[in-house]
C-alpha cells in the first residue's frame, strides 16, 4: 500500500509542477512560429508569469507548514516550435494540473486546513482559465 503523501508533499510536488510549466510556456513564447506566433506568443509569456505567482504562493505555504519549498521542477514539455504543437502540449499540462489542484483541495479540506485549501481553490480557478486559452488558441 503507498504511504499517503502529506499536504506539505502535495504542495511540493505542485510546485514542481508549476516550475516547470514556467519553463515550458515562456520555451514556447520564444520559439514561436508561423502566421498565428506575433498574436499568441504573448499569451504563452502571460500564463508563465501567472504560474510564477503560483510557485512562490506554494512555496510561502510550505514554508508556513514548517516544510521546505522545492526548487527542482518537475519533467518539462519542449520540442513544440507551432502554435498548434504548443497549444496542444500546454492544454494537456493544464488538464492534469486541473486533476491534480482538485485532490489537492479535497486534500487540504480533509487536512481542515482552511487557508491552504482556499489557496488551491484560487490556482484551481487561473489553472481552469488556462486550459480555455489554449482551448481557444486550438479553435475548440
Amino acid at each position: 500500500m503507498a504511504k499517503k503523501m502529506s499536504l506539505v508533499d502535495t504542495l511540493n510536488d505542485l510546485r514542481a509542477r508549476e516550475l516547470a510549466v514556467i519553463v515550458q510556456y515562456m520555451g514556447h513564447h520564444y520559439v514561436m512560429t508561423g502566421a498565428d506566433a506575433a498574436a499568441l506568443a504573448g499569451e504563452f509569456k502571460e500564463v508563465a508569469i501567472t504560474e510564477m505567482k503560483h510557485a512562490e504562493a506554494l512555496a510561502e505555504r510550505i514554508d508556513y507548514l514548517g516544510g521546505v519549498p522545492v526548487t527542482k521542477p518537475a519533467a518539462i514539455k519542449s520540442g513544440a516550435t507551432s502554435v498548434t504543437d504548443a497549444a496542444t502540449v500546454n492544454l494537456a499540462s493544464e488538464e492534469e494540473a486541473i486533476a491534480l489542484y482538485t485532490q489537492a483541495v479535497a486534500q487540504a479540506a480533509q487536512a481542515g486546513d482552511i487557508t491552504t485549501r482556499k489557496l488551491l481553490e484560487d490556482i484551481l480557478g487561473d489553472e481552469e482559465d488556462h486550459a480555455d486559452t489554449f482551448r481557444t488558441m486550438l479553435g475548440k
